[in-house]
């Protein structure tokens, strides 16, 4: 009975996949911004225990993608800027549209205004991926503040790219979300 809820599809007619790819966008560069602010006072990396660790964007573009995060600096308002963070927007975009896309026809991925969603992205990432990617160490060599940090960071994140969705989407087609049938506008 869960399962069937939660896989439960929203009518193909209700569905506005253009619309959610445009608002998956605006959302995914909003939220990047929004997840690079919960890390000011929450950093997600400790350097305890004697770990010389990088971010995971800086060590998968070097060692999956070779390419060299460090030779890429530029300045702005004279800050010297590594673009590695560049990385954080991508991700984030792929992450919004996604999650916008999968939003028009399961409708219980949006649980918790995007809660849920944030929760599932850090364990799936965070807690499986990464690992077995060897971008991050083991989930059990990590301190408690980094999974606060990742957490409460990806919570934040996944409500900002729902409240953008559900809130650009309905503006622009003047209709609820995919779940619900299409009301018709008083002429």
């Amino acid at each position: 009975m869960m399962t069937t809820t939660l896989l439960m599809k929203t009518a193909p007619q209700n569905r506005r996949y253009g619309v959610a790819l445009l608002v998956g966008i605006v959302g995914g560069i909003l939220s990047a911004f929004v997840k690079w602010g919960a890390e000011v006072p929450l950093p997600p990396r400790t350097f305890s225990l004697g770990r010389n660790e990088f971010n995971p964007p800086y060590i998968f573009l070097r060692d999956y993608l070779g390419i060299d995060p460090t030779s890429t600096v530029y300045t702005f308002s004279e800050h010297i800027i590594n673009p590695v963070m560049v990385t954080h927007i991508i991700f984030s975009l792929v992450f919004a549209v996604g999650y916008c896309l999968v939003a028009e026809v399961f409708a219980k991925v949006k649980m918790w205004q995007g809660v849920m969603a944030g929760i599932l992205s850090t364990i799936c990432v965070h807690g499986i991926s990464f690992p077995l990617l060897h971008l991050t160490p083991p989930l059990s060599e990590l301190p408690f503040e980094e999974y606060v940090s990742e957490i409460l960071g990806h919570i934040f994140w996944f409500w900002t790219i729902e409240l953008v969705r559900r809130d650009l989407r309905n503006r622009i087609t003047h209709q609820p979300d995919a779940e619900y049938p299409p009301q018709r506008r008083p002429v």
